[in-house]
C-alpha cells in the first residue's frame, strides 16, 4: 500500500479465484463407429439365457404399454404434447436461471456530491490544503497527481512528471506548496497553481510518504531503501538523511513540537532522530529484536510527547516520544493494524485493523472504550479537527461516521464501487467536507452535516 506497508493494497484487491475445468481428452471418432459395428453384429454378442414365450405371452398394444409404476402411456399424441410441455418447463427454468446469474447485483445509492473521474487507476492518497481549504490534490496508480477546487468536476491542473504511482500528497502548513511522493523515487515540489517548484532527488527506491514540518517550508520523506530525507524548499537542498533503519522506513513525521523526527520501518523498530545530527537518540523495538515484526501504522501525538504504533500481528502499544520507553499495550485486535491516530480534544485515540474493527481508547486509563465493528479491514482512521467524531475507510467500499464517546455509528457514505483507500477533511468557511480516493479509480467529496 501506499506509505510504506503492502498489506493494503493486497486486502484491497478482493480478487476471487475461479477454479480450472478439467481437460477432456477426445475420443478417437474410429473407435466410437468401431463400437457400434461390434453391437450391431449378433455373432458378437454372448446369449446368456434363452426364454421361450407361450401363446399367451402377448405384448398390450402400443398405446397401452405399462410403465413401471404401473401407469399407462398415452398415445403417441398425448406424449408429443406432454414431451413438449417438458422441454417449454426445462427453457423457462434454464432462461430463468441464466437471467438470474447473469442479473447485476444491485446499485449502491451514490450519497456523494462529486464523483472525480480524472484518475486512470486507483487513487491512492488525498490531502486538502489548509491555506485554502476548497482546494485539495489526489495522487493516483497512473503516475499523475491532480490539482481540484471543490464544486469542479475538472481538475484546476495535472501534475505531471512521475514514473511510478504517487503515493503520497501533502500541502505545506501556509499553503503555498504541495509535495508529491511517488514510487519512482522522486518527490516533487509544486506551486499552488501547479506549477513545478523543485525535484528533490536522494532516495534510491519508492517514496512512502511525505510529511512538511508544521512551522516552516521543511519537508520529510521516507522512502523503500530505508532512508528517509529532510529538504529544504523551495532550495531543494538535503537538510539531513537519517539512516539506520534495515527495511523501508513505512511512516514517519515530526514529533515532540516539530523538535524531534520519528520514523517507522517494517524492519520492525521506531526511531527519534535529532534532526540536526541526524543521530538516533532512541530505539523501540515492536516486538522481541529476535522476532522483528512490521510496523503497520504510526502516530505521533500533535501536542503530547506520546506516539501511538501497531503491528502485523495485530498489536497495539503506546510509548514516550522522548524517551522511547513503552507505556502500554493495548490488546484488541487479531489482524495487522492499519491506522491508528489521536482526538485532537479528549484523550481518546482510534485503531483500525484488518479484522474489522475500529478501536476507541481512553488514553487516560489505557483501557479499550469501544469496539466499533465494520464488515471487513479497516484501512484509515481520520478524526474530525476539534470533535470526538471519527471517520473510517474500508475496503468494503464505504466511509462510516462515529462518535466516540458512545460507539455509535451516526453515518455510512456509499458510493464507491471499491475499496477506499485513503480520506481528508477540508473546513471551508461554512461546514466541513470529506475527499475520499479509491481503488474504483475516482474520488468522491461528500458533505458533512455533524
Amino acid at each position: 500500500r501506499p506509505r510504506g506497508s503492502l498489506t493494503k493494497r493486497v486486502m484491497a484487491e478482493n480478487s476471487a479465484s475461479s477454479s480450472a475445468m478439467p481437460d477432456l481428452e477426445p475420443r478417437d471418432t474410429d473407435s466410437v463407429v468401431g463400437d457400434l459395428n461390434e453391437v450391431a453384429m449378433l455373432d458378437d454378442l454372448q446369449v446368456t439365457e434363452e426364454i421361450d414365450l407361450g401363446p399367451d405371452d402377448v405384448p398390450p398394444p402400443d398405446d397401452e404399454s405399462e410403465l413401471g409404476d404401473g401407469s399407462v402411456m398415452g398415445s403417441g399424441d398425448e406424449m408429443e404434447e406432454m414431451a413438449m410441455e417438458d422441454y417449454g418447463q426445462d427453457k423457462a427454468g434454464a432462461a430463468g436461471a441464466s437471467a438470474d446469474a447473469a442479473a447485476p447485483s444491485e446499485p449502491v445509492e451514490d450519497l456523494s456530491v462529486q464523483c472525480l473521474r480524472a484518475h486512470t487507476s486507483a487513487v491512492f492518497a488525498v490531502a486538502v490544503n489548509p491555506a485554502q481549504p476548497h482546494v485539495f490534490a489526489t495522487g493516483g496508480g497512473d503516475d499523475v497527481a491532480h490539482l481540484w477546487r471543490l464544486g469542479s468536476e475538472a481538475p484546476v491542473a495535472a501534475l505531471r512528471g512521475h514514473t511510478d504511482s504517487v503515493s503520497s500528497v501533502g500541502f505545506s502548513a501556509d499553503g503555498s506548496y504541495l509535495a508529491t511522493g511517488g514510487l519512482d523515487g522522486a518527490v516533487r515540489v509544486w506551486a499552488a497553481d501547479g506549477s513545478l517548484v523543485v525535484l528533490l532527488e536522494g532516495p534510491t527506491q519508492g517514496i512512502n510518504w511525505v510529511c512538511w514540518h508544521a512551522r516552516g517550508h521543511v519537508l520529510l520523506a521516507g522512502s523503500e531503501d530505508a532512508t528517509a530525507w529532510m529538504w529544504k524548499v523551495p532550495e531543494g537542498s538535503v537538510m539531513q538523511i537519517f539512516s539506520a533503519h534495515s527495511a523501508s522506513v513505512s511512516y514517519g513525521g515530526f514529533a515532540n513540537g516539530g523538535r524531534s523526527v520519528i520514523t517507522a520501518s517494517e524492519d520492525g523498530t521506531i526511531r527519534l532522530w535529532n534532526p540536526r545530527a541526524g543521530t538516533v537518540e532512541h530505539c523501540t523495538h515492536a516486538s522481541p529484536p529476535h522476532e522483528p515484526e512490521a510496523v503497520t501504522c504510526l502516530a505521533p501525538h500533535p501536542s503530547q510527547a506520546v506516539y501511538l504504533f501497531g503491528v502485523e500481528s495485530g498489536a497495539v502499544k503506546i510509548a514516550h516520544a522522548e524517551s522511547g520507553k513503552l507505556l502500554a499495550s493495548l490488546p484488541a485486535h487479531e489482524d495487522s493494524v492499519e491506522a491508528a491516530s489521536f482526538c485532537e480534544c479528549m484523550p481518546l485515540a482510534a485503531t483500525g485493523g484488518m479484522d474489522g474493527k475500529l478501536c476507541i481508547w481512553d488514553l487516560n486509563t489505557y483501557g479499550l472504550r469501544h469496539t466499533c465493528l465494520h464488515g471487513a479491514g479497516v484501512i484509515e482512521a481520520v478524526w474530525r479537527r476539534g470533535s470526538p467524531l471519527v471517520f473510517s475507510c474500508t475496503v468494503s467500499k464505504e466511509v462510516r461516521l462515529w462518535d466516540a464517546r458512545s460507539g455509535a455509528c451516526l453515518n455510512t457514505l456509499t458510493g464507491h464501487t471499491d475499496a477506499v483507500l485513503c480520506l481528508a477533511v477540508g473546513y471551508p468557511e461554512a461546514g466541513a467536507y470529506l475527499v475520499s480516493g479509491s481503488d474504483d479509480n475516482t474520488a468522491r467529496v461528500w458533505a458533512l452535516d455533524v
